[in-house]
């Protein structure tokens, strides 16, 4: 949920529109990153609200984390970022010019060869279509 000068500050979280159970696919793990994003862009009336946003937030970020470290291969092997990246383009059919297409043709070379750090709305694109785990792409 974004928020702009247009928007009115929520009065209460919506907790039960995000339940936390375990993550047991990589359909539950896509909703709870989508949950993560739209739960961190909210913004509330009362700052008292923001304590029960950010605690639901933790917790859902501590079970991706959880869900990433055990079913990405990711986490296991030491890989360079690039390295990272060309593995999941492998892993999906993704060539270079289809990874142009997302990223920009004048910055794929320049991520792959190590060159040039993500920006934000790369690591986005990435962890998107790629479905690399964000706290990979930033390096966490």
């Amino acid at each position: 949920m974004k928020t702009s000068k247009n928007t009115k500050k929520m009065k209460k979280f919506p907790i039960s529109k995000y339940p936390i159970t375990p993550i047991t696919s990589e359909d539950i793990y896509m909703k709870f990153c989508d949950w993560s994003e739209e739960i961190s862009d909210m913004e509330f009336e009362d700052p008292k609200e923001q304590d029960s946003q950010f605690a639901h937030l933790d917790a859902l970020v501590t079970l991706i984390q959880a869900y990433e470290t055990k079913n990405f291969e990711f986490n296991k092997i030491k890989l360079t970022l690039p390295q990272i990246i060309e593995q999941a383009m492998e892993q999906l059919n993704i060539d270079k010019r289809d990874l142009a297409r997302l990223l920009g043709a004048n910055r794929v070379s320049e991520i792959l060869s190590g060159k040039r750090q993500l920006s934000l709305n790369q690591i986005r694109t990435l962890h998107r279509e790629l479905r690399i785990p964000t706290n990979i792409l930033l390096g966490v």
